[in-house]
Parts: structure tokens; C-alpha cells; sequence
């Protein structure tokens, strides 16, 4: 058998493995193979579509291993987590089912039995305990985004190729009542509103928001807009779309009385107008940490505790509001580690 170089084969976003046999050729060659759903939705199989490919099944089947680890091998390195602690474990096996990203409710008993130890490992992992969403940043690649799509596609029996998010765009117009949600968000691209949204850029705008909260109330900002590269509209939609409710219109500015000429120099850059006000969505972000009892005697001021000050401590403050969680699937390579999920009681549901 000749000797195949993998940059004789491609991957292409309808399914196909393609191979050149002429490796100086920079065209992607004709079609070897297909892929279809395979024991997981990380692990798909094919089947050989042209019989005088000269490679084996075998080979083939180790290249596609290859190139997906390569893409997105950040995501498989979650399935070996069996010397790990239990906690990170069960955050490990959820993101793995989901491709990526969790929400954060979800996972809020299992982050709640954390150590630094256990953090620093999940970090490790390149795992980011958003606010609100759990999620891996070095999926946010175009690759991986593409990769993820192909995958999720075959693994739903869905038609392809699939409508894949441009490259490196921030966010879409996206038609909510005519789309799968769990496609958008399986491919990091979550949908809030009338807009899909990049996953890193969506975990900026809620940082900003919850840093920026008083009194359970915070005010829009234009640069909120400017990261998702949508208008003021759409981002009012999308912080109304995570459950935050609009309480205040900004009053327009009066405009100024026109006085004498002034020169080019003298002329001022005008001010962007202030946004709308919200109140921030009810739910875990606006319950009141367990306060430790002070010994008797204590004489520490009364501010220590983050009680007058208004602000609370990194350990005691609340991060995440109300989300839906995916189901995990009874044949996952982690089923071991279903135990781990933690189950809600009637009264808190």
C-alpha cells in the first residue's frame, strides 16, 4: 500500500472524507468516505463510499481520530478524569455530553464542593466557570465550531451541511421560532433573544453586568453593544431574553441652545446617551450568602462581614440565575459518573 500523508485527506462540512492522491495538489481530491452516527456523538463512524482508495479502513479510521483529536481534543481529554475528585469528575462528564458548554445551575452543587485544588484543575482543562454558562474558550475556534456542527448534525440526524456560524463572527440575527436552540449552544453559539452569540463574547457582556450591579440594578452599556455587534435594540433584547427586567427608559438629553460660533477646535465630541436601567433576573444571583456566626465578643467591625458595604466576599458571591440543562444520555462513556448529578427536589424545581 502507498504511503498516505494526512494532508491527503479533508474533512468537508457535508460529511465526506476527500482524498488527494496527488499530495502537490492543492486541490481537496475526490470522496473516499462518509460519515454517519457512530457510538457517540463525539465518535462517529463512516463508511468507505470508493473501493480503490488505497488506504484500509483501518487507516482511515485512525486519521478521522486524529483530526478530531487535533480539533477539539481539549474536549475528549475530559473522558479521562477517573483519578480525579468526584466533583470534578461530574463537571468533567457534563460538559463532555454537551460539547462544551453547561449551564451553570446545572453544576452549582458540584462547583459549590470545590477546593483550589479542584479549580486549578478544571482551569488546567481549560474549563471557565462563567456566571451563568460553563464552558471551554479554546472551542471558540472557527475549526472547532465547524467540527462540532458536522458532529452534532450526523449525531441528530440532521440534514447537511449544517448552517454553520461564519468565522469569527461575534453574534447573528437568527429567527428563534425556526432554529434549535441546543444546535447554536452545542456549537457555542447560545441563543439569547433574536441573536446567536459568540460564547466568550456572551460571557463578557454577563460579567460586566453582574460586576457592575448595585442593589440588584444595572444600567446598559454601549460597549455591551459594541461586543456583540448589535444594535441597542437587540442587546436590550438579549439581557431581557437572560431574564433581567427593563425598569427605566434613559431620559433623552435636552438639547442645548445654539450660542455664537465656536472654532473647529473648540467643538466637543458629543456624548453617547445613557442606556436603560434593569433589574437583575431573581434567582441565585439575588440570594444572600450563608453568613458565618461571629464568636462572642467580636468587636470587628461591623463591615467585615460585607454586610454594610454592599459588596460580598469572591467565596460568598452568588453567579448564577435560573437555565434550562441538558439531559445526559443513558449510553455515555461516563455513565459511571451519572451518580454525580445532583437532583433537584420537587420544592426547588
Amino acid at each position: 500500500m502507498p504511503e498516505i500523508k494526512p494532508e491527503q485527506l479533508k474533512l468537508t462540512g457535508d460529511g465526506n472524507v476527500l482524498f488527494q492522491s496527488d499530495p502537490t495538489n492543492p486541490l481537496s481530491g475526490v470522496p473516499v468516505a462518509r460519515l454517519r452516527k457512530g457510538k457517540s456523538v463525539l465518535v462517529p463512524a463512516f463508511d468507505l463510499t470508493d473501493e480503490s482508495f488505497p488506504g484500509t479502513k483501518d487507516f482511515l479510521a485512525a486519521w478521522l481520530h486524529g483530526h478530531v483529536k487535533d480539533v477539539i481534543g481539549a474536549l475528549l481529554d475530559l473522558e479521562s478524569t477517573d483519578d480525579l475528585p468526584g466533583p470534578v469528575r461530574g463537571i468533567c462528564f457534563q460538559i463532555y455530553e454537551a460539547m462544551g458548554i453547561v449551564p451553570r445551575e446545572a453544576l452549582e452543587d458540584l462547583i459549590g464542593s470545590l477546593d483550589s485544588g479542584m479549580r486549578q484543575t478544571l482551569r488546567a482543562k481549560q474549563i471557565r466557570l462563567g456566571p451563568i454558562l460553563v464552558f471551554m474558550p479554546v472551542l471558540n475556534k472557527p475549526a472547532a465550531v465547524r467540527l462540532r456542527a458536522l458532529l452534532w448534525t450526523i449525531w441528530n440526524d440532521k440534514p447537511l451541511p449544517a448552517a454553520v456560524p461564519a468565522d469569527g463572527i461575534v453574534s447573528f440575527k437568527i429567527d428563534s421560532g425556526a432554529i434549535d436552540r441546543r444546535f447554536y449552544q452545542a456549537v457555542g453559539y447560545p441563543v439569547y433573544g433574536p441573536r446567536a452569540i459568540r460564547i466568550d463574547m456572551l460571557d463578557r457582556v454577563i460579567n460586566a453586568v453582574y460586576e457592575n450591579a448595585k442593589e440588584g440594578k444595572f444600567r446598559a452599556e454601549h460597549k455591551m453593544a459594541e461586543w456583540l455587534g448589535c444594535s441597542i435594540d437587540d442587546l436590550y433584547a438579549v439581557l431581557e431574553a437572560m431574564g433581567h427586567r427593563k425598569i427605566e427608559e434613559p431620559t433623552p438629553a435636552a438639547e442645548e441652545p445654539k450660542t455664537e460660533e465656536v472654532k473647529p477646535e473648540e467643538v466637543k465630541v458629543e456624548a453617547k446617551p445613557v442606556l436603560a436601567l434593569f433589574r437583575l433576573k431573581k434567582g441565585k444571583a439575588f440570594e444572600k450568602p450563608v453568613r458565618r456566626e461571629k464568636p462572642a465578643g467580636d468587636k470587628k467591625s461591623k463591615k467585615s462581614d460585607g454586610k454594610k458595604s454592599g459588596k460580598l466576599h469572591g467565596h460568598d458571591r452568588p453567579r448564577v440565575i435560573s437555565a434550562a440543562a441538558p439531559d445526559a444520555k443513558s449510553d455515555s462513556p461516563f455513565a459511571v459518573l451519572q451518580q454525580l448529578k445532583v437532583k433537584k427536589d420537587a420544592a426547588g424545581s
